[in-house]
């Protein structure tokens, strides 16, 4: 069995090239190769940044030379926002939820060896979003 050395000794006088002009030739490759690649990889970064900056310029207006004088003008009145129609809460009775809710805090206060307390309940006011759009919403922004 021939080891790789002998063939590859082989193959290259079959070629009629000497060992030492491969190897030669190889190198020159490899280097070449290397400066070409990180040549472009240069080119490529200046090339982003100058887009960066050509995109982060932002249009300042021209300053007068003279200063105009101050108007009294008073500010324009926005207008009155159109009443949104909200659909009728039927007003329930929470005294329960309180309850069960006053009674976990409290239980979980205890298993603490502190006393929490309830200050004040607010209803929260209805979203003005629909609930398909609220259902579109959760399902684009749950985790994966």
């Amino acid at each position: 069995m021939m080891n790789f050395a002998r063939l590859l000794d082989a193959a290259q006088t079959a070629a009629g090239t000497e060992p030492s002009e491969n190897i030669d030739l190889m190198w020159s490759t490899l280097v070449t190769g290397l400066v070409v690649v990180f040549l472009i990889l240069v080119l490529l970064v200046i090339v982003l940044w100058a887009l960066g900056k050509v995109m982060n310029i932002k249009i300042k207006p021209k300053k007068s030379k003279r200063p105009e004088p101050e108007k009294s003008v008073a500010p324009p009145v926005a207008p009155a926002p159109a009443p949104v129609p909200q659909e009728e809460i039927e007003e329930e009775d929470d005294s329960e939820i309180i309850a069960v809710i006053a009674a976990a805090i409290a239980a979980y206060g205890e298993s603490e060896g502190k006393q929490y307390r309830i200050a004040s309940v607010k209803r929260k006011e209805r979203s003005v979003r629909s609930s398909w759009s609220a259902a579109g919403v959760a399902e684009n922004t749950r985790p994966f």
